[in-house]
């Protein structure tokens, strides 16, 4: 796909730019390296891993925090150095100890996500039911059936952004993913039905990309028989559809976004094309 080659060039000249990135820039770079083994995509990747580990050291926000986790996970597969499991650890562990202080509902998710990746890697059970118990007591103190996610605003109640429940439903798949508890993922589509009852112009770019991406997952699980016959699912729906149609409107971003909004496309592109 022509989009997917201007993303990955403009990515590429980024880091050989030395520009600051977040963590969805090598991401991006990794998982395409992982799918099409290009020498450019590795040098560009072995460049800006180098410098990862002191953008992660210095990321202040947990939704940050949680991509770089996510990163140095994944970069595993293919980066020996002992330096990214060092860091994957000291964000592992500092991200656990503000669950018990973390009631914002993107913040949670996010941050759960990134460490139920971390303890797949390793298989510590104990960590995966921490981190849906934390995922449940903030999900479950927010949900209203048929409104979503719920927030309250000088005593008022109020629906959480997209945002949130795009961040939200994907932590719950992985939740799925994980457990294979059908409650997880039939509420993880809901919230997405719900997530897009708001106006598309009040939605940022990337939040846009990263909803696409949880599309394209719902879309693999309504493609198993067995799951479609355990699960309540929207019979009609057409997930990678709309995923596609969701892209293309982001299509700028592609050339005339930010690097991190070229990132996330591309990200969604890649799962998309899978």
């Amino acid at each position: 796909m022509a989009d997917l080659e201007v993303v990955t060039a403009r990515l590429i000249d980024a880091i050989a730019r030395e520009e600051a990135v977040t963590a969805v820039v090598p991401t991006f770079l990794l998982r395409h390296y992982l799918g099409a083994d290009r020498d450019d995509l590795r040098d560009a990747l072995g460049g800006v891993l180098a410098r990862a580990l002191e953008c992660a050291d210095r990321e202040p926000s947990v939704i940050g925090r949680a991509a770089w986790l996510t990163l140095f996970v994944e970069a595993t597969a293919v980066a020996d150095d002992e330096r990214i499991r060092v860091e994957a650890d000291r964000l592992l562990a500092g991200l656990q100890a503000e669950w018990p202080a973390q009631d914002r509902v993107a913040d949670a998710s996010a941050s759960v996500e990134a460490c139920l990746r971390a303890a797949a890697l390793d298989d510590p059970g104990a960590l995966i039911q921490r981190a849906i118990d934390h995922l449940e007591h903030v999900i479950g103190g927010s949900y209203r059936p048929g409104d979503g996610l719920m927030r309250d605003v000088n005593g008022v109640s109020v629906r959480c952004s997209a945002g949130d429940h795009v961040r939200a439903a994907s932590a719950l798949l992985t939740a799925f993913e994980l457990t294979g508890r059908l409650p997880y993922s039939m509420l993880a589509e809901e919230l997405m039905l719900i997530a897009r009852r708001e106006p598309s112009a009040s939605v940022d770019a990337a939040i846009h990309c990263d909803a696409a991406r949880v599309l394209c997952r719902l879309a693999s699980l309504h493609t198993d028989p067995e799951y479609r016959a355990a699960a309540v699912i929207a019979a009609d729906a057409d997930y990678r559809a709309d995923a596609s149609l969701m892209l293309a409107a982001q299509s700028g971003c592609a050339s005339g976004g930010t690097t991190a909004e070229a990132a996330a496309y591309g990200l969604a592109l890649l799962d998309l094309l899978k």
